[in-house]
C-alpha cells in the first residue's frame, strides 16, 4: 500500500501469476473478515478494505490477467458498496458481473449480483435491483443454494419495504431468519433481527420492532461487530423519534453521534443531526434546528449525497424562517429546491414553493408569493397531490385577502371545495375553514364567519397531531390563536348579554387549554395518568401509532400512497378519541392535557369558594377583556386597553427592576426616584387592567387568571395612587379556571414533614441561610443542601410533604416552557420531569428562580413549570417574577410561613408578609415578586 505506482507496477511485472493470484485471495480473505456489509456506517475497517481494494485492482490491471481484474473488482465493489460510496460502487459490480458470466462461474456471479443489489437499493433505483434480483432467486433455486438464497431473501426484503410493500418484506425476512438459524451463521442472525425490525416497525409492530432491535444490538455486541450494533441502535432511536418518544431518541442520537465520530461515519453522523434537527423544528427550537441542520448539510456535501444535503438544507431554511430570518431562510429554500430539481424531486420542488411564497407573504411582498404559490399550486395538480394542492389555494387565499381582493379570496375557496368533494384522503380542514371564516368577516356575515371559525376549532382538537408534522408549522400554529381570538369576540356580539359572556367565556377557557395541548403535544408519554394501567398504556400506544402514521403519510418519503393507511388514520382517531373519553371519566385532570376542554360560568360558580372572586383575562385580537364571576355574579368588561400598551408599560417597569442590579450605591443616589418610576408604572397598570373593575368586587380573596404578557405581571402590586391592591384583597393566580378546580378538589396533606431544598454557589450566597432558618422554624423537617440536594433525593422526598421549599437557580425558557426547570447537584429538573412524578404536597416554593419581567417576550414561559408542578400533585405553587433581594425574601419567607403554620391560609400569609417587608422596604422590588397560583 505504500508504494508508488511504478514500484507496484515493477512489483507485479516481477511477480508469478500464482503467487499474485495467492496474493490478492489472501486480501480479499482480510477484507471479508472484518465483516463489512452494505449500508453499515462507514468506519476505520471500511476505509482501509477500500484501500486494499484498489491496490489489489492496480495489481490487477498491470498483471493483464482478465481473471484478477474480475476478482477485484469484486473486492472493491464490496469494499465501497460498505464504505457508503454506492454511486462509484456500481461500475465495479457491473464489471465482475460481467466477467464471471464471461468466465461461466455462475455460481459467484450470483453471489455478485448480491452485493450489487445492496447497492443499487442505496442509490434509490429500486426496479433495476428487483430485475437483477430476479436474475440470483432463479440460480440458487435451481441449484439449492441455501446460503445465497438467504442473502438474497435480505437483499430483497429491503427492497420490498422501501416499496412499503411490508408484508411482502416481511415474508422474505422471516425466510432469510430460518435459513440462517437453520444453518447456524450468527453473524447472519443478527441482520436478520435488524431488517425483521426495520419490517416489523414499518407495519406499525413497534413493540416487537423494539425487540428486534435490542436482538440484533446484543448479538452483534456479542460477536464484536461494532457497526452493526450501532446501526440497530440508530434504527431504534430513530423509531423512538417516530413514535414520538423525543427523550428518549435525544438521548440515543447523542450516544450515537459520539460513537459514529469516532468511527468516522459521516454519514449516520450527519443523518443524527438532521433527525435532531426536525425534532427541535417540531419542539419551537429553531436555533437548535439551524445548527445541526447547517452542520448536516455541510456532511451530507462532503461525501456526495445530495438528497440528504437537500433535505437538511430545506430544514435549514424552515429553522431560519421560525426565528424570522427571511433572508437567510430565502436562501436556504433557493438551494435546496435547485438541489431537488436535480434531483428530479417533483414533491419537495413544490414544496419549497410554497415555503419560499410563506418567507415573501411574510415580508409583505406579494406579488413574489402570489407567483410561487400559484406554481406551487400547478405542480401539485399535476402530481397528484390534493392535500398540498389545497395549502397552496389557502396560501392564495390569503394572499388575496392581505391586498383586499376578496372575490379572487372567495375563487379560491372555491376551488378548495372543489377539491375536497373529489378526494378520498382524509384532509386537515383547519386552515381552509380559516380563510372561509376570515373572507366572511370581511364581508360582515358574522354567523357564517362563527360557524366556520367553530369548524376550524373542532378540526384542530380532532387532528392537532397532524399539524405537528408539518415542517413549517409557524403557518397554522398563528392560525389556532386566530381563531379562539375571533370566536371570543364574535361571541361578545350577540345581543343577549348573558349568553354573549357564557359563550366568550368557554371559549377563552378552550383557548387556554389548548395552549397547554400545544406545550405537552411532543412529550406526552411523559405524563403520567392516574387511572387503570391498561388503558392508559393502551392510550400511549394508539398515540405513537398515530405518531409514525401521520409521519409516514408525508408524500416525500411514501414512493406509493395508501388509501388503507389513510384509512387507519381515521380509525386510530376515532379509537383514541373514544379511549381519552373513557379516561376523562376517572381522571379528568389527565385527560385536560391530552384533549381540548373547557369550564362554563355556570360550573365556575357551583365550586368556587364564596368569599373568592374570579378575575380572567383574556387577550383578543387588539384588547385586553376581563370576565369577573363569583358565586352571584357573573360580567365581562371589553376594551380594557391594547395588549400593546400593556407591553410598553411592562418594559418601562422592567426597566426600572433591573436598576436594582446597577449596585448599592447608585440605589442610595436614585432611590426615590427608582421607586417614584416603579409605582408609576404600577399605578398605569392599575388604571388600565383592574381599576374599571374593582368596584364590581365584593369578596376578600380573589384570583387572577392572566393570559398570554399578563402572566408576568404583579398585579397584587398595582396601586391606584395611595392604596396597592393588597391592601384590600387577598390574591393568588392560576394558569386557568379548570386548573383551578383541579388545585381546590384536592385535600390538603396531614401528617407530613416539610422538606427544604438548597443548593447554593457563588450567585446565591443567602441560600445556606435561608434553609437553616426555614430548617429551625420547622424542626424535624427534611433537609437536602448543596450535593444532598440531588435529583433522585428531590424525587423522594416530594412524594409526600407538607411543603417544599427549594432555592436554586431557576431557568424559565421562553422558546419551549416545558425544558423550564431548577438546578439540583447533580443536574436540572425539567417541568416535563414535573410530569411523570408524584409530588403531593401543599405548597411547592421556588425562592430562587427568577424569570426577569424584563425579558419577557409575551408567551407564557412560566406555564410549563407552574403546570407540572400543579399537575403532579402539588396543591399550590408560590415563585418570583423577577430577581429578588436575597435578605428580603428570606425575611419574606420567614414571615410567610410563620403565619401559614398559625392556621392562615396561604394567600392570607402572603399578603401579610408582603405588608410586613414592605413597612421597611416600600419599593415593590423588594415584596412584590413572588406569586401564590393554585390553592390559595
Amino acid at each position: 500500500m505504500n508504494k508508488t505506482e511504478e514500484e507496484l507496477r515493477a512489483w507485479t511485472l516481477s511477480q508469478e501469476p500464482s503467487a499474485l493470484e495467492h496474493t490478492l485471495d489472501e486480501i480479499w480473505q482480510q477484507i471479508r473478515d472484518t465483516h463489512l456489509y452494505a449500508g453499515q456506517p462507514r468506519s476505520a475497517e471500511s476505509e482501509r478494505g477500500v484501500a486494499l481494494a484498489k491496490v489489489c485492482f492496480q495489481i490487477a490491471a498491470f498483471s493483464g490477467n482478465e481473471r484478477l481484474v474480475v476478482q477485484s473488482c469484486r473486492m472493491l465493489a464490496y469494499g465501497l458498496t460498505a464504505n457508503e460510496q454506492y454511486e462509484e460502487s456500481l461500475n465495479y459490480h457491473e464489471r465482475a458481473i460481467h466477467g464471471l458470466d464471461a468466465e461461466g462461474d455462475a455460481s459467484q456471479a450470483a453471489r455478485a449480483r448480491l452485493g450489487y443489489i445492496a447497492a443499487l437499493f442505496h442509490t434509490g433505483r429500486y426496479q433495476e435491483a428487483l430485475l437483477v434480483a430476479a436474475v440470483a432467486e432463479d440460480w440458487f433455486r435451481k441449484n439449492n443454494d441455501e446460503v445465497g438464497f438467504a442473502r438474497l431473501c435480505n437483499n430483497v426484503a429491503n427492497l420490498y419495504d422501501r416499496l412499503n410493500e411490508h408484508a411482502q418484506a416481511f415474508r422474505y425476512h422471516l425466510t432469510h431468519s430460518e435459513i440462517v438459524q437453520k444453518i447456524g451463521d450468527q453473524e447472519g442472525l443478527a441482520k436478520s433481527y435488524l431488517n425483521l425490525g426495520n419490517s416489523l416497525a414499518s407495519m406499525d409492530q413497534f413493540e416487537k420492532a423494539d425487540q428486534m432491535y435490542e436482538n440484533s444490538e446484543n448479538l452483534s455486541r456479542q460477536l464484536g461487530i461494532t457497526e452493526l450494533s450501532a446501526q440497530a441502535s440508530y434504527n431504534r432511536a430513530y423509531l423512538y423519534y417516530l413514535r414520538g418518544r423525543y427523550s428518549d431518541a435525544f438521548r440515543s442520537f447523542s450516544r450515537l453521534r459520539q460513537h459514529f465520530e469516532r468511527s468516522g461515519s459521516r454519514r449516520h453522523y450527519a443523518l443524527c443531526d438532521v433527525d435532531e434537527a426536525e425534532m427541535y423544528i417540531q419542539l419551537n427550537l429553531p436555533k437548535d434546528a439551524a445548527t445541526l441542520a447547517r452542520r448536516a448539510a455541510e456532511q451530507f456535501k462532503e461525501i456526495g449525497l445530495h438528497y440528504e444535503e437537500a433535505k437538511a438544507t430545506a430544514f435549514l431554511g424552515v429553522a431560519l424562517f421560525q426565528m424570522r430570518g427571511y433572508t437567510e431562510a430565502l436562501d436556504a429554500f433557493q438551494t435546496a429546491q435547485n438541489m431537488f430539481e436535480s434531483e428530479g424531486n417533483l414533491y419537495w420542488r413544490g414544496l419549497l414553493d410554497l415555503y419560499r411564497a410563506e418567507v415573501h407573504l411574510s415580508l409583505y411582498r406579494y406579488w413574489e408569493a402570489q407567483t410561487l404559490a400559484a406554481q406551487s399550486k400547478a405542480l401539485f395538480e399535476r402530481t397528484g397531490f390534493p392535500s398540498k394542492t389545497i395549502v397552496s389555494l389557502v396560501l392564495l387565499g390569503r394572499i388575496a385577502l392581505a391586498v383586499n381582493d376578496i372575490s379572487s379570496a372567495e375563487a379560491f375557496a372555491a376551488e378548495i371545495s372543489a377539491v375536497t368533494e373529489k378526494t378520498d384522503v382524509p384532509l386537515l380542514l383547519f386552515p381552509c375553514y380559516l380563510l372561509c371564516a376570515d373572507i366572511a368577516e370581511r364581508k360582515q356575515e358574522w354567523d357564517r364567519a362563527e360557524q366556520f371559525y367553530e369548524m376550524a376549532a373542532n378540526d384542530l382538537d380532532l387532528h392537532q397531531a397532524r399539524l405537528h408534522h408539518d415542517l413549517l408549522r409557524v403557518t397554522f400554529f398563528k392560525g389556532k390563536n386566530q381563531v379562539y381570538d375571533a370566536l371570543v369576540c364574535l361571541a361578545l356580539q350577540k345581543s343577549d348579554r348573558n349568553e354573549a359572556a357564557a359563550s366568550a367565556y368557554t371559549w377563552s377557557e378552550r383557548a387556554k387549554s389548548r395552549g397547554l395541548i400545544d406545550l405537552l403535544s411532543h412529550h406526552l408519554s411523559a405524563v403520567q395518568g392516574r387511572t387503570e394501567q391498561s388503558l392508559l398504556a393502551k392510550i400511549e400506544r394508539l398515540r405513537e401509532e398515530l405518531n409514525v402514521l401521520y409521519a409516514r403519510s408525508k408524500p416525500e418519503l411514501t414512493p406509493i400512497r395508501s388509501q388503507t393507511k389513510f384509512e387507519s388514520i381515521a380509525l386510530k382517531e376515532d379509537e383514541l378519541t373514544r379511549s381519552l373519553r373513557e379516561v376523562s371519566i376517572r381522571d379528568p385532570e389527565y385527560t385536560s392535557l391530552q384533549q381540548v376542554s373547557a369550564t362554563t360560568i355556570e360550573t365556575v360558580q357551583e365550586w368556587l369558594p364564596d368569599h373568592t372572586t374570579l378575575v380572567e383575562y383574556f387577550i383578543a385580537r387588539d384588547e385586553v377583556l376581563v370576565f369577573v364571576i363569583s358565586r352571584s355574579s357573573a360580567e365581562v368588561h371589553r376594551h380594557l386597553c391594547s395588549p400593546d400598551r400593556i407591553l410598553d408599560i411592562q418594559d418601562r417597569l422592567g426597566f426600572h427592576l433591573d436598576k436594582f442590579a446597577l449596585g448599592d450605591d447608585y440605589l442610595r443616589s436614585h432611590s426615590d426616584q427608582v421607586f417614584e418610576g416603579t409605582k408609576q408604572h404600577l399605578k398605569q397598570l392599575h388604571e388600565n387592567l383592574f381599576g374599571p373593575i374593582a368596584g364590581l368586587i365584593r369578596t376578600t380573596h380573589i384570583t387572577i387568571v392572566p393570559h398570554g404578557c399578563l402572566h408576568n405581571l404583579p398585579f397584587h402590586a398595582f396601586n391606584d395612587g395611595i392604596r396597592y391592591v393588597i391592601d384590600d384583597f387577598e390574591v393568588s393566580y392560576a394558569p386557568s379556571a379548570s386548573v383551578l378546580k383541579y388545585c381546590l378538589e384536592k385535600d390538603d396533606i396531614k401528617d407530613a414533614e416539610p422538606c427544604v431544598i438548597g443548593v447554593s454557589d457563588e450567585g446565591t450566597p443567602f441560600v445556606e441561610q435561608e434553609v437553616q432558618n426555614l430548617a429551625s422554624m420547622f424542626p424535624g423537617c427534611a433537609v437536602l443542601l448543596n450535593d444532598a440536594a440531588t435529583r433522585s433525593a428531590f424525587a423522594e422526598a416530594s412524594r409526600r410533604a407538607s411543603f417544599l421549599h427549594i432555592a436554586t437557580h431557576g431557568l424559565f425558557r421562553q422558546d419551549n416552557p416545558m425544558f423550564s426547570g431548577f438546578k439540583l447537584a447533580d443536574g436540572w429538573v425539567t417541568a416535563l420531569d414535573l410530569f411523570s412524578m408524584t409530588c403531593q404536597t401543599n405548597l411547592v416554593t421556588l425562592s430562587g428562580c427568577k424569570s426577569g419581567i424584563s425579558q419577557v417576550t409575551g408567551s407564557d414561559d412560566l406555564l410549563g413549570l407552574m403546570r407540572g408542578f400543579l399537575y403532579s400533585g402539588a396543591r399550590s405553587l408560590m415563585l418570583s417574577l423577577w430577581n429578588v433581594d436575597d435578605r428580603c425574601t428570606a425575611e419574606l419567607m420567614s414571615h410567610f410561613y410563620d403565619a401559614w403554620r398559625s392556621g392562615t391560609s396561604k394567600s392570607k400569609a402572603l399578603n401579610l408578609a408582603m405588608k410586613a417587608i414592605r413597612e421597611e422596604h416600600p419599593n415593590p422590588f423588594y415584596w412584590a415578586p413572588f406569586q401564590l397560583f393554585g390553592k390559595g
